[in-house]
C-alpha cells in the first residue's frame, strides 16, 4: 500500500487540464475509429489512469474506460466505502466497484460498445490475462487494438500543469538531498533524513538506492539494515509528487580538506567536492542542455572520463518512468519537443566513479532543453 498522501490539489492540477487530456485522447479515438480505450492501472502500473483521471491506483487493480464522448468511467476493486474519497481525489464520470475486473469491464462494454466495434487497449500485451480472457471469451479478441503508440503520442509533450508539478518535485528532491547530515556514517542516517524531509514536504513516494562505498561498488541498490558509508558514496533518489516522478542522483564525499592554521580546531572541518566532480557536473549540465528531441543520443564529446552508461527515461505508457533510450539499446521511442524526461549518466573518472541525473523538458534542434536542476 502507498505510504504517502493521495490527494488532489485543484490549484496545481485543474479539472480543465484533466478534461483537455481526455479530450485529446477522444479526438484521436474518433480519428482512428476506436469506440473505447481501456487504460489498466495497478500499484506497479499507475501512470495512464493517473494522467487521465488523477486517480492513483494503490491497492488492487483498476481500469479507466474512455469513450469517444463524455467523461471516462473508473472501475476499481476498492469497495463502495471509499467511493466518496475516490470522487474527492479524481475526475471521472463515475466510479464502479469491480471485484472481478475482467467481468465488470466486459459488462460495461456490453452496455456501451457493440461486439465487433474496435476497442483500444493501452499496453495490450501486458493486460492481465484474467481481464483479457473475459474480453476474448466475449468475442472481442479480434477487435482489440493496441493503443500504446496512440497514447504515447498524446502523453508527451507534457502540459504546463505536469511541468509545474515536476518543478515542485525537483524542489522537494533537492531539499531532501541537502537534509543528509554531513557527518552521516551509515546508510540509515542517509535514508531517514531523505525520507523525513521528502515526506514532510508532500512527496507521495520516496524510493532510494545507495552505493555505500563507491570505491568498492558504484552500483546503487536498495539497502536493508545498517551498512557503513565509505569515503565516497552515491544516492539515487526517485520521488513522486502528485503523481509526477523525478529522478535525482548525487555523489557525496566524506573526505575533508586540511584546515588552515587560522581556523580554530573546534569548528567543523569543511567538506569539499573533488575538482573532478566539479568538471563532471559542468560537462553534464552543458551536455543535457543541448540534448534535444531530434537527437538520437546525447553528444558525449568532451566527457571528463569514460562514459559507462547513459539513459533517458520518460512516462509514455502505464509505468511512471520507463527507459526510452540508452547507451546499450539506442533509441527505443522518440520524444517530441516539450517532453518531460530524465537524463542520467555514469562516468569513470581518474579518481573513481561518478553519476548524475537531471529532469529536463526536451528542446528542439537549435534550442536548449530546459533543465529542472537538482
Amino acid at each position: 500500500m502507498r505510504r504517502g498522501l493521495v490527494s488532489w490539489s485543484r490549484e496545481e492540477l485543474s479539472q480543465t487540464s484533466l478534461d483537455a487530456r481526455v479530450g485529446r485522447l477522444q479526438q484521436a479515438m474518433r480519428a482512428q475509429r476506436l469506440d473505447a480505450v481501456l487504460a489498466y492501472g495497478s500499484f506497479a502500473q499507475p501512470a495512464a489512469v493517473q494522467w487521465l483521471s488523477n486517480f492513483l491506483p494503490y491497492w488492487g487493480d483498476a481500469m479507466l474506460a474512455v469513450f469517444p464522448e463524455g467523461p471516462p468511467i473508473l472501475l476499481t476493486a476498492l469497495t463502495r466505502r471509499v467511493h466518496p474519497w475516490i470522487h474527492a481525489v479524481s475526475h471521472t464520470g463515475g466510479v464502479m466497484t469491480a471485484p472481478r475486473l475482467g467481468a465488470n469491464v466486459q459488462a460495461l462494454l456490453d452496455e456501451r460498445v457493440p461486439v465487433g466495434q474496435r476497442i483500444g487497449v493501452i499496453a495490450l500485451e501486458t493486460l492481465p490475462w484474467p481481464v483479457a480472457k473475459q474480453l476474448i471469451d466475449a468475442g472481442r479478441g479480434e477487435t482489440l487494438v493496441d493503443a500504446s503508440e496512440l497514447y504515447a503520442t498524446l502523453r508527451q509533450p507534457a502540459d504546463q500543469a505536469e511541468i509545474d508539478l515536476a518543478v515542485r518535485a525537483v524542489s522537494i528532491a533537492r531539499s531532501a538531498m541537502r537534509a543528509v547530515p554531513a557527518d552521516a556514517h551509515c546508510t540509515p542516517g542517509v535514508i531517514a533524513a531523505i525520507e523525513a524531509a521528502a515526506r514532510l514536504a508532500g512527496a507521495e513516494e520516496v524510493l532510494q538506492r545507495i552505493a555505500p562505498d563507491l570505491a568498492a561498488d558504484p552500483t546503487p541498490r536498495r539497502i536493508e539494515g545498517h551498512v557503513p558509508l565509505g569515503a565516497r558514496y552515491a544516492i539515487d533518489l526517485s520521488l513522486a509528487y502528485k503523481g509526477v516522478w523525478v529522478r535525482a542522483a548525487r555523489c557525496v564525499v566524506r573526505e575533508t580538506l586540511p584546515l588552515p592554521a587560522s581556523i580554530p580546531l573546534s569548528l567543523p572541518m569543511p567538506v569539499h567536492m573533488p575538482i573532478s566532480w566539479q568538471r563532471a557536473q559542468r560537462w553534464f549540465a552543458a551536455t543535457a542542455a543541448v540534448f534535444h528531441a531530434d537527437s538520437e543520443e546525447p553528444n558525449l564529446d568532451g566527457a571528463p572520463g569514460e562514459v559507462q552508461d547513459w539513459t533517458l527515461e520518460a512516462c509514455i505508457g502505464l509505468h511512471s518512468l520507463e527507459r526510452v533510450a540508452s547507451r546499450h539499446t539506442g533509441r527505443l521511442h522518440a520524444l517530441p519537443p516539450g517532453a518531460l524526461a530524465m537524463l542520467s549518466v555514469e562516468l569513470r573518472l581518474d579518481d573513481g566513479p561518478w553519476r548524475a541525473s537531471v529532469p529536463l523538458v526536451m528542446g528542439r534542434a537549435g534550442e536548449p532543453s530546459r533543465l529542472l536542476d537538482i
